[in-house]
C-alpha cells in the first residue's frame, strides 16, 4: 500500500518504493522565542525564511505548525497554509492539537494533506478522523492511546485500531501512516539493568 500526499503541483508517495519522507517541522514555535512572539503578533514573516531553507535542505514535505497559547491558532493556521503553498509546492502535514486549527488549515489547503496526528484515544479519534475523511486527506496514526505503551504487541493493537477507527469513517487503510513510535533504550524502565 501507498499512501499519496498532493500539493496544487507535486506528489509524495510513502511506501514500498519510498518508504522514508523527510518532513520538514521548522515551522513551529516550540523552543523559538522570537518565532512565538511573531505568531502572537499575527506575523508569519518567519515563514519567508524558514520555508526555503528546508526546501533547500532536502524536505519532501513540510509540517505546519502555528500553536502558541497566546496565538489565534485557527486565524494563523489557514494564514500560514496559503503562505507557505504560495512560497513552495510541496505538500504539507498540517500539525495541531486544536480541531479548529486543522479544519481551518484543511479548508485553506489546495491538495491532500496529511494530518499530524491522531492516538488511539477515543475522543481523539472521534474529533479528528472526520475532518481527515470530510477533506480526503491522510493522518498520521500515533500507536499510543493514554500512554505510549512499552510492548510491541500493545502498539500493534492500538494502530490496529486507529485504521479500524479511520476505515469507520472512510478512510482507507493507506491513508493512515502508522508512526509506531520507536523509543530509544534509555526510555526503557529497565534500561539499567538491561544490558549489565
Amino acid at each position: 500500500m501507498e499512501t499519496v500526499i498532493q500539493s496544487r503541483s507535486r506528489t509524495v508517495v510513502i511506501g514500498p518504493e519510498q518508504p522514508f519522507c523527510i518532513i520538514g517541522e521548522r515551522i513551529n514555535p516550540t523552543g523559538r522565542k522570537a518565532f512565538q512572539a511573531l505568531l502572537q503578533a499575527g506575523d508569519l514573516s518567519q515563514l519567508e525564511t524558514d520555508v526555503p531553507e528546508q526546501v533547500a535542505g532536502g524536505a519532501d514535505m513540510l509540517d505546519v505548525n502555528v500553536g502558541d497559547p497566546l496565538a489565534d491558532e485557527v486565524a494563523l493556521m489557514g494564514e500560514a497554509v496559503k503562505l507557505v503553498q504560495s512560497l513552495t509546492d510541496l505538500p504539507l502535514c498540517l500539525d495541531s492539537s486544536v480541531i479548529e486549527a486543522l479544519q481551518a488549515g484543511l479548508e485553506a489547503y489546495e491538495g491532500k494533506a496529511l494530518v499530524n496526528s491522531v492516538t488511539g484515544e477515543e475522543e481523539r479519534l472521534e474529533a479528528i478522523l472526520p475532518l481527515v475523511a470530510k477533506h480526503g486527506a491522510a493522518v498520521i496514526g500515533l500507536a499510543n492511546d493514554e500512554d505510549i505503551p512499552m510492548e510491541p504487541e500493545r502498539r500493534l493493537e492500538v494502530a490496529r485500531k486507529i485504521v479500524s477507527a479511520a476505515g469507520d469513517y472512510g478512510i482507507p487503510p493507506e491513508d493512515v501512516v502508522i508512526d509506531a513510535l520507536a523509543m530509544p533504550v534509555g526510555a526503557l524502565p529497565n534500561a539499567v539493568t538491561l544490558f549489565v
